[in-house]
Order: structure tokens, then sequence, then C-alpha cells
């Protein structure tokens, strides 16, 4: 009988002890990700590799590489490939978890001016005389936030949808996004 007792009291004191080691197995793991990011940070289209700092840390980074085109209403055009790197964090037990991050988008970026000089070489959009097109290669950035939702499982699918506020500090390599606050959606793979 005091065998029986010792083996039930053993038993019972030893499901913390699984239950622990369950818990800390799920900490240990680091989860890495790969997406396709559509806005948002990747300004247009966009693909970026994500993982944890350390395992079971709520604190990771991103890098990728993107690609932008756009124009404006002064006939300006511009395209060209960027890197996003952000530092994120990641907060949420289950599948579904919210995001937040800071981080730069840097590029080399083509860019082709149009405008129109009148007789006189006045710089004239109302009476056009003669359309003067300048193409430049150049370095520009901006710094982003990013603010969402995350859906993530152990492996598989994980998607990401949020809004992206992004400015800069005013000098020559400033790029300005229009609007301030891009949305972002994003479709991916987790793995271990």
């Amino acid at each position: 009988m005091r065998n029986i007792t010792t083996i039930i009291l053993i038993c019972i004191l030893s499901f913390p002890a699984f239950g622990q080691e369950i818990e800390n197995s799920h900490k240990d793991k680091t989860y890495k990700n790969i997406y396709l990011e559509l806005l948002g940070a990747s300004n247009m289209i966009g693909v970026s590799y994500d993982t944890r700092i350390k395992p079971g840390s709520a604190f990771g980074y991103r890098a990728g590489i993107s690609y932008f085109y756009g124009t404006n209403y002064n006939s300006n055009e511009g395209h060209g490939f960027s890197v996003p790197l952000e530092f994120n964090c990641i907060l949420g037990k289950r599948r579904s978890k919210f995001e937040a991050g800071t981080g730069i988008n840097m590029g080399l970026y083509s860019i082709k001016e149009t405008y129109w000089v009148n007789s006189e070489g006045n710089v004239s959009i109302i009476e056009p005389v003669t359309q003067i097109v300048e193409s430049r290669n150049t370095f520009g950035y901006y710094i982003f936030l990013n603010i969402g939702y995350r859906y993530q499982r152990e492996s598989g699918f994980m998607f990401r949808a949020g809004v992206s506020p992004s400015f800069n500090f005013g000098d020559k390599y400033e790029l300005r996004k229009t609007p301030l606050l891009y949305p972002y959606l994003s479709f991916g793979y987790t793995f271990k």
C-alpha cells in the first residue's frame, strides 16, 4: 500500500513539471517567416525575412528587398529597388498577435522629372513652349512604423495586415511618401 501511495504521489507532483517542460519547449522555439508584402514599408511590393532575436523573445527583426514605381501630379515618375530593415515586437500567446515595429527603407531610385520652359526661360506650366525631361539616379530613404495584426501558427501560413506611417528628417536624401499612412498586407510562410 505504501508503494502505491508513493507512486501516486510522485505522479501527482510530476504533472506540473511536465507542464513546465511543454511550456518551456514552446518558448525555446525561434520562428522564422518569409512573406510577400504589398504597400506598407515595402512601398509597393517586397519580400522579407523575419525572425526573433533569440528563442522565445517577443523582439525580432526583418530584412527584405522591395520594388517601387510611382508618378505624381507634375508628370514626375520614379522607380527603384530598396531594402526595408525593421526591429519589431510581437505580442500574443496564440495564433493572433499584435505587431509593432520601427525601421528604415533605403534604396536606389531612378527619377524622371518633366517640366516646361517658356520663351523667357522661366518655368511655366500654363504656357508650355519647350518640354524638358531630366533623369537622374539617387539614393533615398524614409523611416517607418508598423502597427498591425499578425496571424502566425507554429509553422505554415502566416498573414499580416496593418498601417505603416512614414516620415523623414527633411534632408537631401529624403523620400516623401504620399499618403503618409500606408496600409500593408502580407502573406507568407512560418518555419522553424
